[in-house]
């Protein structure tokens, strides 16, 4: 029951009008019909629900307002207790119901229903220890927050690190099959560069794309590739605005973005072979997200707006491949931690950058149309020269580039084999003509799952 009563209160910080939102009405919503719940147990809820909101709000004036809610709350709570005390409140003639349990009750049972049916010749053994665990999840400890209430399998749930060690293997067979390993060309090429560094004043067919643990480009396209990644680290090495803690202290995020990030995306997805990648930082509001989104309090469909968004374009079609999400150069272990994404709310790609943390997410579908979610690979962002990092960012960054190569070519072709229709927009989540999946040989297209397509519209 706690963790409805907490979703309830995250739901009016998320959700609600600015102008609502203190600690009287978040006491408020923790009363069950008219009856207050003790003082230890309210603050630990309203603590639980701040903390998970403030992951989630972009807005600075809607954070400002949250922040402000624990340090009301031995008034906000007196003033509640004093007036359910002379029966002014009666929560009993609430008539909106809350429907979350049912919901996500709904969607364990859907969930069930697809771990009887493996498709995968290795999927049985898995499938069948998966519904086992599900089988026995405690319904009301879930909230929207846990992946397995959207129907999504996270590879460090407990559902999926209590796997057998032979069935864990099996799960993780879409993630391990994107990472490769750099060629040695190219290591010997970081090498080179961190030692001689001195501080300085078409789109082609990819024919039967898939991951396959094997690089779509050959090894001198790599090198030319990690030659632009290392000339942006070396601009950045030789800006005197990073040179010392006190001088990167002073940079807002859109700085940090700007001249750090942006540049290093736009050198690893340059010349892609089978097209172009636009990197948009206009923040401007994810239509994938906004049409998954349920109707807010105004009526207004409201998306996620990442930091950085990486569209393809396909005749009229603008397709959103990548999601970045960045704080600060400078960041706190608490927003190191509000960066981690919500399991429902991450797109195909997604990289999170919290201070010089870059962490690669991946989301594919099995045969069984179940969501995987996996971290793919991470690196921390040399800001100067450091060895081992700079390896490390040129391996997230190249893999990132492959598997936008692999994912771009599929999209391609499932557009060219079943072009959208111009219909009303569709807030459903079904295409089966369309439908994506992953396996050792292919990945499909799901237009409404996964991706927007501006014909949708």
């Amino acid at each position: 029951m706690s963790c409805l009563v907490t979703a309830k209160v995250e739901k009016l910080l998320l959700e609600g009008p600015l102008d609502a939102i203190c600690s009287a009405t978040v006491i408020y919503q923790t009363m069950n019909r008219n009856d207050l719940l003790p003082y230890e147990e309210v603050i630990k809820i309203v603590e639980s629900a701040v903390k998970s909101s403030l992951e989630r709000i972009r807005d600075f004036q809607r954070k400002e307002s949250v922040m402000e809610v624990l340090t009301e709350m031995k008034s906000g709570y007196k003033s509640i207790l004093g007036l359910n005390k002379i029966k002014v409140l009666d929560t009993n003639k609430e008539s909106t119901p809350d429907t979350t349990e049912e919901e996500i009750k709904k969607n364990i049972e859907m969930l069930n229903e697809k771990l009887k049916h493996p498709l995968g010749d290795d999927d049985g053994p898995l499938y069948s220890a998966l519904k086992k665990t599900v089988e026995n999840i405690v319904l009301s400890d879930l909230t929207w927050r846990d992946p397995v209430a959207n129907m999504v399998l996270s590879d460090n749930s407990y559902i999926v690190t209590g796997l057998h060690r032979k069935l864990k293997p099996i799960f993780m067979e879409p993630c391990n099959k994107m990472k490769c390993t750099p060629p040695k060309l190219v290591v010997k090429k970081c090498e080179d560069f961190l030692e001689n560094f001195e501080v300085l004043s078409t789109h082609k067919i990819v024919e039967n794309a898939k991951h396959d643990n094997k690089w779509k480009e050959d090894d001198s396209d790599l090198l030319k590739i990690t030659g632009r990644i290392l000339d942006v680290l070396g601009e950045i090495w030789s800006s005197p605005i990073y040179a010392t803690s006190t001088s990167r202290n002073k940079q807002s995020e859109g700085t940090y973005i700007t001249d750090v990030i942006v540049p290093l995306l736009r050198a690893s997805l340059v010349n892609l072979p089978n097209g172009y990648i636009c990197t948009s930082i206009a923040e401007r509001q994810s239509i994938a997200s906004k049409i998954r989104k349920n109707k807010g309090i105004d009526g207004e469909r409201i998306g996620k707006k990442p930091d950085i968004m990486g569209i393809m374009k396909q005749d009229t079609n603008d397709i959103e491949l990548i999601y970045v999400e960045s704080s600060r150069i400078t960041c706190s272990k608490k927003k190191k931690m509000m960066m981690i994404p919500a399991g429902n709310e991450f797109g195909v790609v997604g990289i999170q950058i919290a201070g010089l943390d870059m962490r690669l997410n991946v989301l594919v579908k099995d045969l069984g149309g179940i969501p995987r979610y996996f971290h793919l690979d991470h690196a921390e962002i040399p800001i100067s020269p450091h060895l081992t990092n700079t390896k490390s960012l040129i391996r997230v960054l190249l893999n990132l580039r492959n598997v936008m190569i692999v994912n771009k070519s599929l999209i391609t072709q499932a557009l060219l084999e079943n072009p959208p229709r111009n219909t009303s927009q569709n807030t459903t989540v079904s295409t089966p003509d369309n439908s994506m999946y992953y396996n050792s040989n292919s990945m499909y297209y799901n237009s409404n799952s996964m991706y927007y397509n501006s014909n949708n519209n």
